[in-house]
């Protein structure tokens, strides 16, 4: 930029353009970090193993939507997940702290799995995928407070530059010198 260039004075129409650019780019930056975070993207559903060194799985039941994963989660030790039916399950034996995540589930249906070790005791869960699953009814991705927070920061920070430029556009005036020399 030359110095000419500098000293050029803004005009209202192009003050407005650039206060309309800024605000979209801020609308469409805080609109995909909502879409990019956690809640997008067909995240997995979690099971803890033996919550509290408990003999079950909680949920008991899980229900998703086709094409959801399941994590599960081993809270205390020597459990397992071995499925009905299937192999995606996880069999050896493991300790807390230890974490595995299913493939994705594509067809509907009802998938028991039991911990070898703890079935006797009534160590079983189930996964139920089905359509408009995923715990809430809705088949719609939950979207974290993170991304909420910041689609009202862009938000708020575009309506406060719209309004700047309302004020700009209304009450601007010529900006010469008006000094007596």
């Amino acid at each position: 930029m030359s110095e000419t260039d500098a000293d050029e004075p803004v005009s209202r129409r192009g003050f407005l353009r650039t206060a309309a650019g800024t605000a979209a780019v801020a609308g469409a930056s805080g609109t995909a970090a909502a879409q990019e975070g956690e809640g997008g993207g067909g995240g997995a559903t979690e099971v803890t193993v033996g919550p509290g060194g408990s003999l079950t799985f909680d949920p008991e039941t899980a229900t998703i939507a086709p094409g959801s994963a399941v994590k599960f989660v081993w809270d205390s030790g020597g459990h397992n997940v071995n499925p009905d039916d299937g192999d995606w399950g996880h069999q050896p034996i493991e300790d807390s702290g230890f974490s595995f995540t299913t493939p994705p589930f594509e067809e509907t249906g009802s998938f028991g799995y039991v911990c070898d070790p703890h079935e006797p005791a009534g160590m079983i869960g189930t996964i139920e995928v089905s359509e408009g699953g995923g715990g809430g009814g809705s088949s719609e991705p939950a979207v974290p407070n993170s991304a909420k927070t910041l689609g009202i920061a862009a938000m708020s920070f575009m309506l406060s530059t719209l309004g700047l430029a309302y004020v700009f556009m209304k009450y601007g005036g010529d900006y010469e010198n008006t000094s007596e020399e």
